[in-house]
């Protein structure tokens, strides 16, 4: 008997008695008695009690347990596998579909939902988490007039590819709400979830309806929805997180961002992510090691490795000292360009830790193998993961970055320390809040594009009460993403 493949595996977690509730009263209020769809079913919470439903999963085990629980009709297959195949229509679809990231979702799994989807002319990025293809693929079973209720991840308010799914549900629906849910839905999960509901399938709606509450009261469903327009979701980059704050925080902030002494990060400066080793453990030594080796000095770089490194304002000669005197691996062998190997070198490479490092994806596939790639001096230096936010930290000392930093490269001759001094500032804090995203566990990332658009203004004056509304913004999406440090 094959084994079960576990809920991680699958982007399972059940959902919680109430959250179902909301979700099925909603999906079914329109019409009682009309056949409902899971298309992800589990243990098949969500149709208990329902006349005349469908369950479909993936896992065996799950479906077994849903057939045994409820009425309904239960079935063991790939959904994407099975909806090609049947003619079965829905008044409803309900459920939690898998949140699987696009790295684990992959094979054969991926290709027949992103080609379902495709074959009823919806095109998403192979960038995609599993969600979204099942928010299209189960949609397209409805029939005219229909809804859809799901829970979803909440990074349908930042991720690129969601934008995808948001155009097609405001071209396939009459009316489509997100319910944005503070409090986390799944306790054990460190990713929040909101609630998409979707409604007259065939129709065609001009304006996402949102909504934001500190948690899902049961029995009440009496929320008062914010419209937000397509020209307002075109302003914000589709990046729905920004509505986590009041209208009036939003008008101020994009009152400032039109202020000519305000610049985005990417008009001043290239943001892109530092080196790839391939083999960090091998490419990176111990001054002691390094020594020990004989490696010549000249063949050595001293390198951020990560966010911990970003604790100064800059990162000078005093603070390189302390790296080496404190033996940290922080010295990058950098043997790109270099045309003799020393017989010091040529032994390392060809030692066991070599040789393991050589059969690395990375170092396999580039010549030489050991010549690590994209070693720069940048300017500056962008934590990427942090829970108050990113810091920009200055580079006097010219060393370098693997990709776990940004690696900040200034245009123009700017003033570097300039930036860095007015980065902590509340447009620009806020602005860091508003372009990335939540990552769980109150931590915040940014990502290249992300920092490119976050808000600079080191000569503007804002006024006090400018900034204590700036401050009210950064403090409620702290709150949003669960940051103890709000």
């Amino acid at each position: 008997m094959r084994e079960s493949p576990s809920r991680k595996d699958l982007g399972s977690y059940y959902t919680p008695p109430e959250v179902v509730r909301t979700l099925v009263s909603w999906a079914t209020e329109q019409d009682p008695d009309g056949p409902v769809l899971d298309p992800s079913c589990g243990d098949g919470r969500f149709l208990a009690g329902l006349k005349d439903a469908v369950g479909v999963d993936i896992d065996p085990a799950a479906a077994a347990e849903a057939s045994r629980r409820t009425q309904a009709e239960t079935v063991t297959a790939d959904f994407f596998a099975w909806a090609a195949g049947t003619d079965r229509r829905f008044t409803a679809v309900v459920g939690n579909p898998p949140f699987i990231r696009y790295q684990r979702f992959s094979g054969r799994r991926r290709r027949r939902a992103l080609e379902f989807c495709a074959a009823q002319g919806v095109r998403l990025s192979g960038l995609s988490s599993s969600w979204a293809p099942f928010v299209v693929g189960a949609s397209r079973l409805l029939v005219p007039g229909g809804r859809l209720a799901f829970v979803i991840p909440a990074e349908i308010g930042h991720a690129v590819y969601a934008r995808d799914v948001v155009r097609y549900l405001l071209r396939s629906f009459a009316r489509v709400e997100v319910v944005a849910v503070r409090e986390k839905l799944f306790p054990d999960l460190s990713e929040d979830c909101w609630l998409l509901r979707a409604s007259g399938f065939g129709g065609r709606s001009e304006a996402i309806h949102f909504v934001r509450l500190d948690s899902l009261g049961v029995g009440d469903d009496s929320w008062v929805f914010e419209p937000v327009s397509v020209d307002d979701l075109d302003r914000w980059d589709y990046r729905l997180r920004a509505f986590l704050v009041p209208s009036a925080i939003r008008s101020a902030y994009r009152e400032i961002a039109v202020h000519a002494a305000a610049r985005r990060l990417g008009n001043v400066a290239r943001v892109g992510i530092g080196y790839v080793t391939g083999a960090n453990d091998f490419f990176h030594l111990r001054p002691s090691a390094a020594a020990a080796l004989g490696i010549p000095r000249e063949m050595l770089r001293v390198c951020v490795r990560s966010n911990r490194d970003l604790a100064v304002d800059d990162v000078r000669g005093d603070v390189v000292k302390t790296w080496i005197a404190a033996d940290r691996p922080v010295l990058l062998l950098d043997l790109a360009g270099v045309t003799k190997l020393p017989r010091s070198v040529e032994a390392y490479l060809a030692s066991p830790e070599g040789l393991s490092a050589s059969r690395t994806y990375k170092c396999r596939n580039r010549k030489p193998w050991f010549a690590v790639p994209d070693v720069r001096t940048p300017h500056a230096f962008l934590s990427i993961m942090s829970g108050r936010g990113p810091r920009l930290v200055g580079n006097s000392a010219g060393v370098t970055c693997t990709n776990s930093v940004h690696a900040v490269q200034f245009v123009n001759g700017a003033n570097v320390m300039r930036y860095v001094r007015s980065w902590r500032n509340e447009l620009t804090t806020l602005s860091c809040e508003l372009e990335g995203h939540a990552l769980g566990g109150g931590v915040l990332k940014i990502e290249p594009a992300e920092a490119r658009r976050v808000l600079l203004a080191p000569d503007l004056d804002l006024s006090e009460e400018q900034k204590e509304i700036l401050r009210r913004g950064t403090a409620e999406l702290r709150r949003w993403r669960h940051c103890r440090a709000a």
